[in-house]
């Protein structure tokens, strides 16, 4: 049986459930997004200022030129080394470099190809010829793409470090979550109290700390009063039991009384409030209590043996056929099984016809009957708390028990029945060789 604070803690170490895995992943998406939007903020910034400088240059280049070139004729085209100019008449455009010919008369500046270099070009007409000036940019072209290059570059690295930073960052920062779960999965109810505000006051989880310091006090107080009444109920009910019990073995011995219908009801009640009382009193200790007897074990068979003696006198007319029963070590205190197997017998005995079949073999008990059997609305129902069902029908408490009691030790119970056909019910106890 695991400890709560093993079952928490293997929950926390799960990577889909990781508070810091979701951190590191929240963190490192906040960082992604805001690289990707810085990167292009800066492409966009670039391409805007560099759009304005080339357009301004070119712009001032051709105003130059615009304005000398009445006056100077030819002698007006720059010679330098970037700036490129041509003027000529609408009809020899074909003179021109072929992706200069379609441009428009009056362009404010565009990158176009030629000579195997990148320009920045801009039209305009003078004195009714077509004026081209074409500022040289493959440099700036070049630059810019490794701008761009490194810029993306950059923004990967930041990416890659995100990752560890934000594992790093989320392990700090969770560091008094982890430490508070962990003491909450550690705590039990009933030990010593210990207080988690003062280790965590200087935190903001000092909140959530004073917050369970004060479901542990009221959960303690509430543990303390149940152990109180389980004791008390305990003698309170037993006693009288017992007293009962001893009066019934006293007047047993008197002949005229023994096998009388009042006294053979009055053991049988007594019988079976025991058996429900000692359920109920080990159903309600605390299951982590159970942790140090989790060693226990017992011989299945010779309990069945035992409990199916102590049952005869109810018998009556039913057949019990009980083959021979196999050795059977069960993981289990001697209390549980009887709970479990009191219950089933019973209830054969009751409802279950003439004949009842017990069998324990390969760790699979098995208790059929030739009785009337159940509906399907009753199966669906027949491990209800309070569900009862026909003529004779008890408190509605024992398939229930058995549940309880099967569920807590893991033996795997099928039941199976058809409207008069009988029932059948299996209870794996062990793995079955």
């Amino acid at each position: 049986m695991n400890r709560p604070s093993s079952r928490i803690w293997q929950r926390l170490k799960r990577p889909q459930d990781s508070l810091q895995v979701r951190v590191t992943a929240a963190l490192a998406l906040f960082v992604a997004v805001v690289a990707t939007l810085m990167v292009l903020a800066l492409f966009a910034i670039n391409e805007r200022l560099e759009s304005d400088l080339l357009n301004g240059i070119v712009a001032h280049e051709l105003d130059e030129l615009e304005a000398e070139y009445p006056h100077e004729g030819d002698a007006a085209l720059p010679t330098s080394a970037t700036i490129v100019a041509f003027v000529v008449e609408p009809d020899a455009l074909d003179t021109l470099p072929k992706p200069l010919r379609a441009l428009p008369a009056h362009e404010r500046g565009m990158n176009i190809d030629f000579s195997n270099r990148t320009y920045r070009v801009a039209t305009t007409v003078i004195e009714g010829k077509r004026a081209f000036l074409a500022y040289d940019i493959t440099a700036i072209e070049a630059r810019e793409s490794l701008f761009k290059i490194v810029l993306i570059m950059a923004a990967f690295i930041v990416l890659a470090l995100a990752v560890p930073l934000g594992m790093w960052i989320a392990r700090i920062s969770l560091k008094p979550i982890n430490a508070l779960a962990e003491h909450v999965g550690n705590l039990r109810p009933g030990d010593p109290a210990q207080t988690l505000a003062e280790r965590f006051e200087r935190y903001e989880v000092g909140v959530i700390a004073r917050a369970f310091d004060r479901f542990m006090t009221r959960l303690d107080g509430f543990v303390e009063r149940e152990r109180s009444f389980t004791a008390d109920a305990s003698h309170e009910l037993r006693t009288p039991l017992a007293v009962i019990q001893g009066a019934i073995e006293v007047l047993q011995q008197d002949k005229r009384l023994a096998d009388s219908a009042p006294m053979t009801r009055i053991e049988r009640a007594a019988r079976q409030m025991a058996e429900l009382i000692e359920a109920l009193l080990f159903l309600a200790r605390d299951e982590a209590l159970e942790v140090d007897n989790s060693h226990a074990r017992c011989e299945a068979d010779r309990v069945i043996t035992e409990v199916v003696d102590a049952y005869r006198p109810m018998m009556g007319q039913t057949r019990l056929d009980m083959p021979a029963l196999d050795p059977c070590e069960v993981q289990a205190p001697r209390i549980a099984l009887i709970i479990v197997f009191g219950n089933l017998l019973r209830n054969a005995l009751r409802h279950g016809g003439q004949e009842v079949r017990v069998t324990l073999a390969n760790g699979l008990l098995t208790i059929a009957d030739n009785g009337g059997g159940m509906s399907s609305e009753q199966l669906r129902h027949a491990f209800d708390r309070g569900y009862r069902s026909g003529p004779g029908a008890g408190l509605g408490l024992g398939l229930y028990l058995v549940k309880r009691v099967a569920d807590r030790y893991g033996w795997r119970i099928r039941l199976a029945s058809r409207p008069d056909e009988g029932t059948r019910i299996e209870l794996r106890l062990v793995a079955g060789r």
